[in-house]
């Protein structure tokens, strides 16, 4: 997986098929997309970038949590239940801070 850190972001690219982006904010990380092309649905490309994810942010001791807000990108993506289920697979639950604005709002504690 290639892997772009910049200031405030982190890219990662999976084989040119799945992507996934990260924000960065103080020790706080917010996954703002993880997306496979569509020829390669159901291959377990996202599972692949997720887990390559968490690999490398585990890595940073610095981040102590990570957020998402899991919604459908498209009407041949996940739908949201299973975009949760998904989510949870990875330890990652409903979050307190979820609001109107973010009603669906997932984090995961990191190196606690």
């Amino acid at each position: 997986m290639k892997i772009l850190k910049k200031k405030d972001k982190i890219l990662f690219n999976n084989n040119d098929i799945s992507f996934g982006n990260l924000s960065i904010n103080n020790d706080v990380l917010t996954l703002e997309i993880i997306k496979t092309l569509p020829a390669f649905r159901n291959q377990k490309y996202a599972t692949k970038t997720l887990k390559g994810i968490l690999e490398y942010i585990s890595k940073e001791i610095k981040y102590k949590k990570i957020y998402l807000n899991p919604l459908p990108l498209d009407s041949n993506g996940l739908k949201l239940e299973k975009l949760i289920t998904f989510y949870k697979k990875f330890g990652f639950t409903n979050s307190s801070n979820a609001d109107i604005s973010y009603p669906y709002l997932m984090e995961k504690k990191l190196n606690i």
